[in-house]
């Protein structure tokens, strides 16, 4: 065998060892690449109805901001953000009754429970998409551009990580 196969090989090693035992020292328990940041569905669902809204809040206060509302707006705006803060009021109260039910068992259980998420997910899109319309033909053109490039943000998506160019992939500050 040559040299380098031997070398890369005894590296890979070394880096899948490294990685396992300092799993193993942690107590197994691995966060993942956001380090100490914990997902939504790791916390308790207090924790996470109080962080949803308080980032639904802030990324509401930056989109308006961003788009300079006019007076006449501001009585759609006020339509558009209660159906923004219903919304996650309602994906907090599903991922709430979901972390109380039991983990399907079987491939059938798990897909049969993936299709109702998915239909939920569907009507939730469609309801977003009414007041989304709504709000949207009040907007003057340069507000419509504004718009567009902030509400994926607000909408769950993560901007240019989820689109072509720059930005896209990993790092830290993609939470």
């Amino acid at each position: 065998m040559k040299t380098w196969i031997k070398t890369s090989i005894a590296a890979a090693l070394l880096a899948t060892t490294a990685v396992g035992a300092t799993a193993f020292a942690r107590g197994g328990d691995c966060d993942g690449p956001r380090g100490e940041r914990m997902g939504m569905h790791r916390m308790a669902p207090e924790q996470m109805k109080v962080r949803l809204a308080e980032r639904t809040d802030l990324q509401l206060a930056r989109l308006e901001l961003a788009l300079a509302l006019t007076p006449a707006q501001q009585g759609d705006w006020a339509t558009f953000k209660t159906a923004m803060k219903a919304r996650a009021d309602k994906m907090v109260a599903t991922m709430e009754a979901r972390s109380k039910e039991a983990t399907p068992k079987t491939a059938v259980d798990r897909m049969q429970r993936m299709e109702e998420m998915s239909k939920l997910r569907q009507t939730e899109m469609a309801d977003t998409r009414k007041a989304v319309e709504a709000f949207y033909g009040k907007l003057s053109a340069a507000q419509k551009t504004v718009f567009d490039a902030e509400f994926a943000k607000l909408a769950g998506g993560h901007g240019p990580m989820h689109g072509k160019g720059e930005g896209r992939g990993y790092g830290p500050g993609r939470g």
